[in-house]
């Protein structure tokens, strides 16, 4: 009988430390990523001009007010 609960609590030490395991406990090491280094960006350009004739606008619609 204690063989037998000894034997039980050895499959279960055995679960748990392959589960332990499993779960990532020796991840795979990181990749190591080159540095990137700053790069000198150009100016931004100048907005650009508003054309000079724009136009003339639309004539607003005009109702006479109602009188009561």
């Amino acid at each position: 009988m204690v063989r037998i609960v000894i034997a039980f609590a050895g499959v279960l030490v055995l679960c748990a430390v392959g589960g332990f395991l499993s779960l990532g406990a020796f991840p795979p090491a990181a990749v190591q990523q080159t540095v990137h280094k700053d790069i000198a960006f150009a100016p931004p350009a100048p907005p650009a001009a508003l054309p000079t004739s724009v136009g003339t606008p639309a004539p607003l619609p005009m109702a006479p007010l109602a009188s009561h």
